[in-house]
């Protein structure tokens, strides 16, 4: 049976690169879906700009001819922004082969992709947390409670019924980044 991998030995224990296995898994999912380069994944929004990288994404590059000149680019893009997509295809073309350095791509299809295709480009904020005055006066509160396990419970409630507080409230609660 022969291996996937090209074994190298680092060190006493055997260990592999992660480079070497990543590459033996990525390289047949990019040749599948007709990218030559990952590159072109990868930078997209530096491809072809910040505005239309977060309308669309590549999925796919086909090629008609051996030659390699004049393929589809196949995008991705929420049903909503297609018909700004639509209209953005000659820079998106344009920009795309000045990445290559050659025409590359002839003509663009549009598909439209699911919201969780661009999950990433949400912005990660710090969750709301309440203010340190009321989680004391919670404190103070759920302090006379003589059971130990109801009193956790109850500090917990307020924390919670505090923090959807903190949440409703606008540029409070929020960590500055």
């Amino acid at each position: 049976m022969a291996t996937r991998f090209k074994k190298t030995r680092y060190g006493r224990k055997g260990f592999l690169r992660a480079s070497d296995v990543a590459k033996g898994m990525i390289r047949p999912a990019l040749t599948k879906r007709g990218f030559s380069e990952s590159r072109i994944l990868v930078e997209w929004d530096a491809v072809v700009g910040q505005r239309i990288g977060g309308l669309c994404r590549p999925v796919r590059l086909g090629y008609a001819s051996k030659e390699g000149m004049g393929g589809t680019l196949t995008v991705g893009c929420l049903g909503a922004c297609a018909l700004e997509v639509q209209h953005l295809t000659p820079q998106i073309s344009e920009r795309v082969n000045a990445h290559y350095g050659y025409r590359a791509i002839s003509r663009i299809r549009i598909v439209q992709l699911g919201p969780e295709a661009f999950e990433e480009r949400k912005v990660k904020t710090a969750p709301p947390q309440p203010r340190p005055e009321e989680v004391a006066e919670i404190s103070r509160t759920t302090a006379i409670v003589q059971n130990d396990d109801l009193r956790g419970a109850l500090e917990r409630l307020g924390r919670n019924i505090a923090t959807r507080k903190a949440a409703e409230r606008p540029n409070e609660g929020r960590m500055e980044q």
